[in-house]
């Protein structure tokens, strides 16, 4: 009976078990719905998807928060420090045997006092106003660094967004290698049945074709993961299917200048002033640290009332003070910490100095390779368009030699794999150059558009 009743206990745990898995399944598979995104999804809707879920500038704005709030307390700093006490005590004495009677007497006092204080410090060698200062310029170092943080988010939708089209036209282009093989395939077949080909034009454009379709095979796995690429740069787990502007974008005719573009990031990029905001921040945390070098000065005002109850004619009384002093206070050896606490100081403004100078070490490095990156996605591109136009000439002609018995099969499949080429080469030029450019634009502060 024993061993009969724990098969039962451990079937019905086995029940609840799975059915408690099924609801946390069910739940989890609720919770991670796909989120839904426009059937025609933009650019512009990508970005603001991913600024609505961006994590990064949820931190950059928590960050920005505090900041405002460290302000507002440092302008606080300057007024007085306000206390209240009050203090009730109530007291019951019995006085045995008293008369002659024997009979006992209580007396009753009450004790009421309320006390209020106030104090402020006057002078402090002025190293509250330079917190002030500080305060302010980490309010504004934070307020770029939020928003050269939603341009770096902006920039990798771009890029997910221009890589996406990217794998969907060289996707379009290895399908299209893969019709134009299809139809030299059945071309081929058609004259060796007629005796105008050999087996082996056949067997070449059988090759021919299947090493299209393996192109088309890594097309397709290319075209999915910059799909999910995307996704994960809109902030999303999941998302509904969608599609996008398949419309490329024409390359200007204008160059763009390397030393016009420095000069614009020298008063432009977010970064870089957010850092020249701490290091103006980390300047005046110098003075803040010198502050206890010079004595201090404080004020401070106090009122208490008193009211004793008694019922005793001399017991009761009441009582109003009021007193105010100042004090002057002067640390002439605190064991070098104010002196440490300067070194510090001056060395966090240093560093600050140094991570902005790297800054714009690397801005100048970052705008010379964005630069030549346009210059040379705008020369391929120039190349590769003249190619394509050549090599539809020289499939055609090929196509024409062969049927004609004066060409071979071998020229047809060649000029096959230049027109592939020379298509995915015009493709590749084109979107490297839209993505150089947000680059760029990033790099030297200015304004992300739509492309």
């Amino acid at each position: 009976m024993k061993g009969c009743n724990r098969r039962r206990h451990r079937a019905a745990a086995a029940v609840l078990w799975a059915l408690g898995l099924g609801a946390g399944g069910a739940s989890g598979a609720a919770a991670q719905e796909p989120t839904p995104v426009p059937e025609n999804l933009t650019l512009a809707d990508a970005i603001r998807i991913a600024m609505e879920g961006s994590t990064q500038i949820g931190i950059r704005e928590a960050q920005l928060s505090a900041s405002r709030t460290a302000r507002t307390a440092s302008w606080f700093a300057l007024g007085p420090d306000i206390q209240v006490q009050s203090v009730m005590q109530k007291a019951t004495r019995t006085d045995y045997d008293v008369d002659s009677l024997g009979s006992d007497v209580d007396e009753t006092s009450a004790f009421r006092q309320v006390e209020g204080s106030s104090a402020i410090r006057v002078f402090d060698g002025l190293a509250n106003y330079y917190r002030i200062g500080a305060a302010g310029n980490d309010v504004r170092a934070d307020e770029y660094s939020a928003l050269y943080t939603s341009t770096l988010v902006q920039t990798n939708v771009i890029e997910a967004y221009y890589n996406l089209l990217r794998a969907q036209k060289l996707l379009r282009v290895a399908e299209d290698a893969v019709g134009v093989a299809q139809e030299q395939l059945e071309r081929t077949q058609a004259l060796h049945e007629l005796g105008s080909a050999a087996r082996s034009d056949v067997l070449k454009s059988q090759v021919q074709l299947g090493q299209n379709r393996l192109t088309l095979v890594r097309a397709r796995n290319g075209e999915r993961l910059a799909r999910t690429g995307l996704v994960h740069a809109m902030n999303l787990v999941h998302s509904t299917p969608f599609a996008i502007d398949t419309t490329l974008a024409l390359i200007p005719e204008q160059e763009v200048d390397f030393e016009t573009e420095v000069e614009y990031a020298k008063s432009n990029r977010l970064d870089v002033k957010a850092l020249r905001e701490a290091e103006s921040a980390q300047g005046k945390r110098v003075v803040v640290a010198r502050g206890p070098l010079l004595p201090s000065l404080d004020f401070s005002y106090s009122v208490s009332l008193q009211d004793q109850e008694s019922q005793f004619r001399f017991g009761a009384q009441k009582n109003r003070n009021r007193s105010w002093a100042f004090f002057a206070n002067w640390n002439v050896f605190d064991r070098y910490q104010v002196y440490a606490n300067i070194s510090q100081a001056k060395a966090n403004r240093r560093i600050a100095e140094y991570n902005r100078r790297q800054i714009e070490l690397d801005a100048v490095r970052e705008i010379r390779d964005f630069v030549n990156q346009l210059q040379e996605a705008r020369e391929r591109h120039i190349v590769a368009s003249e190619n394509v136009e050549r090599s539809r000439e020289d499939l055609r002609l090929a196509q024409e030699k062969f049927r004609v018995g004066a060409g071979t099969i071998l020229e047809v499949t060649t000029a096959e794999s230049d027109l592939t080429l020379t298509r995915a080469s015009e493709v590749e030029a084109l979107v490297d150059f839209l993505i150089s450019r947000a680059r760029l634009n990033r790099a030297t502060g200015r304004p992300l558009t739509e492309l």
